[in-house]
């Protein structure tokens, strides 16, 4: 199981494979147009097609079962879910699968926890409560508001009206800081990190400008934080300014200054309304008070962005829903869109923009399709088949080569155009700046202006009430003075009120006395209105003069503009065809080579059985005629024997025929002697006895070397055989010999021939593997495969809930508590709309139970808060809480029909493997696997214990953590 765990991880095998002759049309005509009517599938499809004539497979049914559900759903299935999906013969099982998770309220959960961690990356919740704004998310989901209207929404919210309140998180928890604020807007919804462009032009990214960074700048920096009571609460909710121009320079080019209005990255600057200070706002700064000018740059800037019409906008998107689903994002990383980083397919990205501009935007109809699609659908792991063929790139590789001088010479004539451009544009904006300058110089002027004029007026306001006020308390006094005179005259003798009258006679002549300096100030104040009015309407008619003479010089500018993007755009084109050609190239070059050295290796391998075939016959060849030359060795030592004892035969008789031929020559000497002896005693009887005796023995001895005689014969006739016998040996040895040797020497050629083809095979092997190394890379950034994606903290969190039974559990009991405090009737439960609501509140209460027990896995497993979440990393931390966390292990223990009390409860070894792994990993085991377990379990006494070590070993191994 180690060595397939670690194939996982290192299995994130792909590759995108065109059609050739489709792929040169691709890149010389990008973008194509797209039909209407096509469905989003068979788009991806065709734009990611496998190699031409070559059949790919899909990833069976539980790999697809647990990536779709993780990816819809956030958790895996329960095992009597994916028992029941792997053995379903229905053919449109997986369709109906992806439109069941998609109709469940764990959907909307996992889809607006995603969006939370796209658009806030854990930032803490500062000025808006988490709750807020996961239940707008969630809501936002459940509805499928188009994502347009959503950031629409975003952009636009100041938190202080209670719809906008979550929405306006986005800026208030950023601390409505300009900069990060700039940086985030580029980011998230433009796919655009330009964080350096504050300073300089990036050296990197020769599509990242400092004048984009500064017009988005222009946009974010309208925006600042106001404190308000609401509902007698301090509520922080954004205010707007009023908008100006932005000043920068370039670290680089100190003392060129430039200038900006709002500008959208790699858009026009947005034509502004002429609006005079002192006119431009519907609700004036003050403190404590939510500012709203009368033209909002937030506003135009999200209904520029939303409408359909932004191509960066729409692309971001759909590329960062795509790394929802494959793990990574056509284009890699997400935020650095740019063309020195071309998409896996930029004709794709481009008309998948487009098309989920025309379905409006429809995130659940986009992620549907591409669960759908066999790209999403391609297996984790590239077969023997796949790699054979690799080699139908070479077509393409052929292909691409022979238009890439052309595109190359495309991109320098473009970039040159564009230079051409953005020197017109920088003659156009030197001109533009001086009555720029004035303009600004007009606009103080007008300010300092309005501001004296407002201050006249207010000080009139203020001396015209000061005199109204005393004015009416002195004809109040008066009234009061003259009933009160009258009295006093018709009762004279009444002292007192006499002393009465006389005493508010004279308050009256007071006040009546303070009327005329009142009077005098109202006069004196109202004096300057006139000239002050005209001063205003001076320096108004000023900033009328300076903007008619700056007018043009903006439309100019504006033009020249219009044509630096346009050229800029074609540019961007031109080199994003050129660069994905040269990438595309560079990696071909690694696929084929790597496909050819798979031939070297196959041929390799498939003559190193003929090579041992040959050693081993020419082998047996000499083993055989080895005994061959043994026994004709064995019969030369037969003959050679026979040899020796007919030489030793021969030289015997030659010596008993040589003794009794003197003997006999002796005796037949004797014998003439002795008869010559007789003829001279011839009366001698014993010369005459002793002649017989010695006749005799003559006769006797001729007889003998007769007989020795003819045995020398023989003698010699044998030896000569026995000669003869030896010659022939010999020569059938040498021949013999010399057919060993023949032997010998082809075992010899066939053994060198086999220790090559084993040398040529371990050669083939290294060239194979180290051909192979940058393949996974490049297979992994181009879909022919899918590749293994880690699980969020979330997912993960949910995930251990799941297959513990936890979370089943706990929604049964919200179910049936629900059902006892507001049962359904039974025409309720019959009730599509009733039931799903039903069933929205019991998930809603399942994850208010549970929810607390996330932030643990967010702590280990999640990024730092501000920063980007995709990032897949391991710790000592994450192993630590896995192995020793007290939760984790509480959950493991036997209870409810989870893994572990299904494996205790199985009947054999084989049973309890596949409660194990169909419960944790949503697959079968593999024999090995089942051995495992078996060999595990045997050799432990208590069956729960070994149970729970078993359930807690899947979770903490690598493949839990994957999608796989």
């Amino acid at each position: 199981m180690t060595a397939r765990l670690r194939s996982y991880v290192f299995a994130a095998f792909h590759v995108e494979r065109r059609n050739f002759i489709r792929l040169l049309v691709v890149w010389l005509f990008w973008p194509m147009a797209l039909p209407a009517t096509e469905p989003l599938r068979d788009l991806i499809n065709r734009e990611l097609a496998p190699p031409t004539g070559a059949t790919w497979p899909k990833a069976n049914d539980a790999e697809f079962l647990r990536r779709v559900s993780l990816d819809l759903n956030g958790m895996p299935p329960s095992a009597d879910e994916a028992r029941a999906f792997l053995i379903d013969t229905d053919p449109a099982k997986r369709e109906k699968l992806v439109d069941r998770l998609i109709g469940s309220p764990l959907y909307s959960r996992h889809v607006s926890t995603t969006i939370d961690i796209m658009l806030m990356e854990r930032r803490p919740n500062t000025h808006v409560t988490q709750d807020e704004w996961q239940s707008w998310l969630l809501k936002s989901v459940r509805e499928n508001k188009p994502w347009n209207i959503l950031v629409r929404e975003i952009l636009t919210a100041d938190g202080a009206a209670p719809e906008s309140r979550a929405p306006a998180r986005f800026y208030l928890d950023r601390n409505s800081e300009p900069h990060v604020i700039t940086r985030d807007l580029g980011r998230i919804f433009f796919g655009r990190d330009m964080q350096c462009n504050q300073c300089h032009d990036s050296p990197l990214v020769a599509d990242y400008l400092q004048r984009d960074y500064h017009g988005l700048l222009a946009i974010a920096s309208t925006g600042y934080a106001v404190t308000k009571k609401i509902a007698e609460k301090d509520v922080t909710v954004l205010a707007e300014r009023s908008p100006s121009d932005l000043t920068f320079e370039s670290v680089f080019d100190k003392g060129n200054a430039h200038r900006t209005v709002a500008r959208l990255p790699g858009s026009p600057s947005l034509v502004e309304p002429l609006i005079y200070p002192g006119e431009d706002y519907s609700v004036a700064p003050a403190d404590g008070v939510r500012a709203v000018p009368i033209f909002s740059r937030r506003t135009m800037m999200a209904e520029l962005s939303t409408n359909g019409s932004n191509r960066a906008f729409n692309e971001n998107i759909v590329n960062r829903l795509w790394a929802m689903m494959l793990g990574r994002g056509l284009v890699h990383p997400l935020d650095m869109m740019h063309p020195d980083n071309p998409a896996a397919s930029p004709a794709l990205l481009k008309q998948l923009g487009e098309q989920f501009a025309a379905i409006n935007f429809d995130i659940k109809q986009f992620l549907r399709e591409v669960a759908l699609s066999d790209v999403y659908q391609r297996p984790f792991d590239l077969s023997d088949e796949a790699i054979n063929n690799l080699i139908a790139t070479k077509a393409e590789y052929e292909t691409l080569t022979a238009v890439l001088e052309v595109l190359a010479a495309q991109a320098r004539d473009a970039a040159a155009q564009s230079n051409e451009a953005d020197a017109a544009f920088s003659v156009a904006e030197a001109a533009m700046l001086p009555i720029a300058v004035q303009m600004d110089a007009a606009r103080t002027q007008l300010i300092d202006a309005k501001k004296k004029l407002d201050d006249a007026q207010k000080a009139v306001v203020d001396a015209t009430s000061a005199f109204n006020i005393r004015k009416a308390f002195a004809e109040t006094l008066q009234q009061a003075t003259t009933p009160l005179q009258a009295a006093s005259a018709a009762l004279p003798g009444d002292v007192e009120l006499a002393a009465t009258s006389k005493k508010l006679t004279e308050r009256t002549a007071l006040v009546v006395a303070e009327l005329a300096p009142l009077q005098q100030a109202v006069t004196d104040k109202t004096a300057p209105l006139t000239a002050l009015t005209a001063a205003h309407a001076s320096a108004r008619s000023s900033v009328d003069v300076v903007a008619g003479k700056l007018e043009p010089s903006l439309q100019s500018l504006r033009a020249e503009e219009t044509k630096t993007v346009a050229a800029r755009t074609a540019m961007q084109e031109a080199q994003l065809k050129a660069t994905s050609a040269k990438n595309r190239i560079a990696e071909l070059q690694r696929l084929t080579t790597a496909a050819d050295q798979k031939v070297v290796l196959s041929s390799a391998t498939q003559t190193l059985p003929d090579s041992d075939a040959a050693f081993a016959s020419a082998s047996q060849q000499v083993s055989e005629y080895t005994t061959v030359v043994a026994t004709r060795a064995q019969s030369i030592n037969a003959v050679t024997q026979s040899l020796i004892e007919a030489r030793k035969s021969l030289e015997l008789t030659t010596n008993t025929v040589r003794q009794n031929t003197a003997a006999a020559a002796a005796l037949s000497e004797a014998a003439v002697a002795l008869r010559n002896a007789q003829g001279a005693l011839p009366a001698d009887e014993s010369i005459a006895g002793t002649l017989v005796v010695l006749t005799a023995k003559a006769t006797s001895a001729q007889a003998q070397v007769k007989s020795s005689d003819e045995a020398l014969a023989l003698a010699t006739q044998m030896f000569s055989a026995a000669s003869d016998a030896m010659t022939s040996a010999k020569s059938a040895m040498d021949v013999a010999t010399d057919e060993l040797q023949r032997r010998q020497g082809i075992a010899m050629q066939c053994g060198n021939a086999l220790n090559q083809s084993k040398e040529a095979l371990a050669a083939a092997e290294v060239s194979f593997k180290k051909a192979m190394e940058p393949v996974p890379v490049d297979l992994a950034s181009e879909f022919a495969l899918s590749q293994l994606k880690p699980l969020s903290p979330e997912q993960m969190c949910w995930t251990v809930f799941k297959i513990t039974t936890v979370y089943d559990r706990y929604a049964a009991q919200e179910a049936e508590e629900l059902e006892k405090s507001s049962p359904l009737t039974e025409e309720q439960k019959k009730d599509p709309a009733t039931a799903y609501s039903r069933t929205l509140e019991v998930e809603q209460r399942t994850f208010d139970k549970l929810k607390g027990n996330v932030g643990s896995y967010v702590q280990i497993y999640g990024g730092a808060p501000g920063q980007p979440q995709n990032d897949f990393y391991a710790s000592p931390d994450q192993a630590l809480f896995t192995a020793n966390g007290s939760a984790i292990n509480s959950w493991v223990v036997p209870a409810a029909d989870n893994p572990t009390e299904r494996i205790t409860k199985a009947t054999d070894s084989k049973l309890a493997a596949e409660e194990l792994y169909l419960g944790v990993l949503t697959r079968t085991p593999t024999d090995q696997e089942i051995a495992e377990v078996t060999t595990f379990l045997n050799a432990r006494p208590d069956k729960n214990k070994a149970a729970q070590e078993l359930v807690w070993g899947l979770i903490s191994s690598a493949e839990f953590r994957f999608n796989k």
